[in-house]
């Protein structure tokens, strides 16, 4: 009789034990990874930036070999400009030797801040600007820098 009664409380222990060790499906799981799979070039729009110089003439010169970086904020650059060991630049790109153009290619649309300095000449040149980059537009951005 008591191991009936032992077997009456034991079995219930076991039963609860072993409930409490299966997986709960519930909402516990991560959700699996979202792969695209349609077209995003409604978000994007590209650009380039063609990069000039004033020299001692005034005249207006393509600027081979050119630093030009793309930020998302101006304070990125004035931080960047006074510690050199702190790139926030987006991208950094430089121009070819013969030529003065800087392709960024496919980015999203928004403002962004674009920082080209030079030395042409043993003279140190820079310009900072603006450009907005819209869906789906290919956009230009003629830069010319000035003499620091």
């Amino acid at each position: 009789m008591k191991q009936i009664v032992f077997l009456l409380l034991f079995i219930p222990l076991i039963i609860a034990a072993s409930s409490s060790c299966k997986k709960n499906n519930d909402n516990n799981d991560l959700p699996p990874q979202e792969v695209v799979t349609n077209d995003t070039s409604g978000y994007t729009g590209t650009l380039t930036v063609n990069t000039y110089y004033l020299d001692g003439n005034n005249n207006q010169v393509a600027a081979n070999g050119t630093n030009v970086f793309l930020y998302a904020s101006y304070n990125d650059i004035i931080t960047d400009q006074s510690n050199a060991s702190n790139d926030l630049a987006i991208y950094r790109l430089t121009t070819a030797s013969d030529k003065n153009v800087a392709y960024f290619g496919y980015i999203n649309y928004g403002n962004y801040y674009v920082w080209a300095f030079n030395t042409i000449g043993g003279y140190d040149y820079e310009r900072i600007s603006i450009v907005q980059v819209r869906p789906q537009r290919e956009e230009l951005l003629n830069i010319t820098m000035l003499q620091k």
